[in-house]
């Protein structure tokens, strides 16, 4: 004879939301660190013979005992999650069926109750790296790291911060996706004057440093209320706002220059007087019509009175003291190209080799060497477990270094 069980079962993913809105497509891109957490209980009916149904196991059980969720940068709003506790439920004899041709062998003399059992599933994860970023991979905006589960949420509040230093800020900025991480970093350390997430809205930001909006591209579901929340970043302080993201790179904006430059004036004109307006960011690729390419002829298509006041670069390349070198010509040449003394640097990092001594020598010749003074903010790729963190409450060792030096 078949029994009726109705066995419930509780599933917890790990959801992933390089530049960036964010809604990342890194925003930018790349999505690399935090995860969601997402609660789905699935209720399956399914037919077993009563001599089948298995018995749990110790193992069975405890393993219900809780939800295993990692902390890791596209979007999302989950509610805090609970941990689950094993359920017991009861179980409903059905209506006699036809029985099976070759009844068990032993069957039990009464139903054993059927138990809540958890699970979890990591989201692949193409882009996200352990410390290092692949060359120029499509950096899709970083997902909001899930500080709404319990697991993420508590772990933040017991950040592991390096003591304050007597810094003033200056250029340094931090690209994020969690804004919590923002302002934990932020409260022990005062080397920080602006952040940005590839997007126009702050996400809630908290910490008592600029917010400077960005519009991904024209798209529409990244362009529509840019001119609200652009003039709203502008009210509270932003003195500087960013245009596309890597429009010379596939992955990315991925627009023509000449498309790009008519689509930047339509929307970065409003704001011409109200703050400086970066020319849409370029990748480091030294390809045909990347990079520095692209950017010339963005230029050039956007005419004389083109709305731009600076442009954006962004950089990745080999670690250690000859990778900061390389990165710092990387600059000069943007410089030369962009001929207006204002340059930001939104996403810079080492893919490789002594991370440590790339950032000690690049924030050394930025923050004191004259021959830099046209960076005027510069931002490592990024705020995130993997990169300037290495779990999510405490930094890694160039994290570290960033947050202090």
């Amino acid at each position: 004879m078949f029994s009726k069980y109705i066995v419930p079962a509780l599933c917890a993913a790990n959801l992933l939301g390089v530049e960036a809105a964010n809604h990342h497509r890194h925003m930018h891109k790349r999505d690399y660190i935090a995860t969601e957490v997402e609660i789905v209980t699935d209720v399956v009916t399914v037919y077993v013979t009563e001599g089948d149904l298995p018995t749990p196991t110790p193992s069975a059980a405890s393993s219900a005992q809780s939800v295993v969720a990692a902390a890791q940068p596209y979007k999302g709003d989950d509610s805090n999650a609970e941990a689950a506790s094993p359920v017991t439920t009861t179980t409903t004899p059905a209506a006699p069926v036809v029985a099976p041709s070759s009844p068990p062998a032993e069957q039990p003399a009464a139903p054993q109750p059927t138990t809540m059992v958890t699970a979890t599933k990591a989201a692949p994860s193409p882009e996200q790296p352990e410390i290092s970023i692949p060359t120029q991979a499509a950096i899709v905006k970083p997902a909001p790291i899930a500080s709404k589960a319990s697991s993420a949420a508590s772990a933040v509040e017991t950040y592991e911060a390096p003591a304050p230093s007597t810094g003033k800020g200056g250029k340094r900025g931090l690209a994020y996706n969690d804004p919590k991480l923002v302002s934990n970093v932020c409260s022990s350390s005062n080397k920080f004057s602006w952040a940005y997430n590839w997007g126009s809205q702050s996400d809630g930001l908290e910490a008592s440093i600029k917010y400077i909006p960005t519009l991904w591209g024209p798209q529409a579901d990244h362009s529509q209320g840019w001119s609200q929340n652009a003039q709203k970043a502008i009210s509270a302080g932003a003195d500087t706002i960013f245009s596309f993201n890597e429009c010379d790179n596939a992955g990315q904006c991925n627009m023509d220059a000449a498309s790009a430059a008519a689509a930047h004036k339509t929307f970065m004109k409003p704001f011409v007087g109200k703050a400086k307006i970066m020319a849409p960011s370029i990748t480091s690729s030294e390809s045909p019509g990347q990079g520095t390419q692209w950017l010339s002829s963005f230029m050039e298509a956007c005419g004389s009175d083109c709305p731009m006041d600076g442009c954006n670069a962004h950089w990745y390349g080999p670690g250690g003291e000859a990778g900061a070198d390389l990165f710092l010509k990387h600059l000069v040449k943007v410089n030369e190209t962009c001929g207006k003394n204002n340059v930001w640097v939104t996403e810079f990092a080492a893919t490789d080799g002594d991370v440590d001594a790339f950032v000690t020598k690049a924030l050394h010749e930025l923050d004191t060497n004259s021959k830099y003074d046209f960076v005027q903010g510069y931002s490592y790729f990024y705020l995130a477990q993997g990169s300037l963190m290495q779990s999510a409450n405490a930094l890694s060792t160039f994290g570290n270094i960033y947050a202090t030096m």
